[in-house]
């Protein structure tokens, strides 16, 4: 366990590294169930996120009676980044990532999943990298709630979008694939918390506590990301829009959406899955993007459509 960051975890964490198949080290947690548990969940974090931003998050959970399985991405957190300069957020390849929580489940989870349900609960970029998964290993997951599911980014209006897609690719292509794309943090000192905040959520405070988990260990914090990362982006959204992807995936999916989204883009997870007959979605309001931790009131609104799905 990695004593810089212990006093930020949930309670009772086991933390260690798993060995990617191509060498790469993921850092990994266990969050046990307070007594005993009757379902398991592997939580899927966002972009730039680590296992201790979601410490209240798992530990709801944990009183709930559930297990709680979780990892930093590769790139991200204290997994092993690909670049020299770490506050680059560098992975041209979402595949990989797809692939390492195949590996975090066949490794390290699907045993203790034998004897009770299996869940899914992710966020964001998590929610594109889940619906892969759901898409490429069917049957592992009991169910699945997606917050906030990065389908596209928001960028306004919609030819800019266009544009914007096909100039971050050219760029990744002619050799500026690891280079900060425009407009990006390059180190903590740039962030405006408030501009931050107003992007995602209504709760100061919750979002300050990943601030200071970062200023504990400065190793959690990621910058913005680069050429490369936007067309692994790209890439991988294309690939959950092909006709008929969606309609493969058998798993019950609760989809919910923050009423004010400002990072990714609603119409587009509208698009994508309010005619797949398995999705339930709901709209979560007086929520920004992370859902998961607003206010008292949200989060109370979000456990109980959470529980009603899966409970």
């Amino acid at each position: 366990m990695n004593n810089n960051s212990i006093n930020f975890l949930p309670e009772f964490a086991e933390v260690e590294y798993l060995t990617a198949r191509d060498g790469v080290r993921l850092r990994v947690g266990f969050f046990p169930s307070f007594g005993d548990a009757k379902a398991s969940i592997l939580l899927l974090n966002g972009h730039r996120e680590f296992l201790e931003k979601y410490t209240e998050f798992i530990g709801s959970f944990q009183r709930r009676g559930f297990n709680v399985y979780s990892m930093d991405y590769r790139g991200q957190g204290l997994s092993d980044k690909p670049l020299d300069n770490h506050n680059k957020s560098h992975n041209p390849d979402f595949s990989l990532l797809v692939e390492d929580i195949n590996e975090f489940i066949s490794r390290k989870i699907k045993s203790d999943t034998f004897n009770h349900p299996f869940y899914m609960v992710a966020h964001s970029m998590g929610a594109q990298l889940g619906l892969r998964y759901l898409h490429d290993h069917p049957g592992i997951f009991t169910k699945a709630v997606l917050m906030s599911p990065f389908t596209d980014l928001n960028y306004g209006l919609k030819y800019v979008g266009g544009l914007a897609k096909i100039f971050f690719k050219t760029a990744a292509l002619i050799g500026f694939s690891e280079a900060f794309a425009p407009g990006q943090v390059k180190n903590k000192d740039m962030v405006v918390h408030q501009y931050a905040i107003d992007q995602l959520t209504h709760d100061e405070q919750r979002y300050y506590s990943s601030v200071r988990a970062t200023e504990h260990n400065p190793e959690l914090f990621l910058g913005g990301v680069t050429f490369g990362w936007l067309k692994g982006a790209i890439d991988s959204m294309n690939i959950i829009k092909q006709s008929g992807y969606m309609k493969t995936i058998k798993t019950p999916i609760l989809c919910l959406l923050a009423g004010e989204e400002n990072v990714v883009d609603n119409v587009s997870t509208l698009k994508l899955l309010q005619h797949v007959k398995n999705v339930s979605i709901e709209i979560i309001e007086n929520s920004r993007h992370e859902i998961y931790r607003e206010t008292d009131q949200v989060i109370s609104i979000l456990f109980g459509k959470i529980d009603n799905f899966l409970l």
